[in-house]
């Protein structure tokens, strides 16, 4: 799988998003890409992506629950 690549076009139907919200993450270097006749990025990048993306949004949600405030 560390060698298989995906497009824009193909994350942006995985994730049932534009492609110029891809090509924000990409250009902003949240996630990992190469221009190989266009922008690709690898599968392994793509799933440590939505492990972390996962991960925080968990962690938002569970704050949210327990009524934590940042700085408080």
């Amino acid at each position: 799988m560390a060698g298989k690549y995906m497009t824009i076009d193909e994350i942006a139907e995985r994730w049932l998003c534009s492609k110029d919200y891809v090509r924000k993450l990409i250009i902003s270097g949240q996630l990992s890409g190469a221009k190989l006749g266009g922008w690709k990025v690898r599968q392994d990048e793509l799933l440590r992506f939505e492990k972390a993306k996962e991960k925080a949004d968990m962690e938002r949600l569970r704050q949210q629950r327990v009524g934590f405030i940042p700085g408080a």
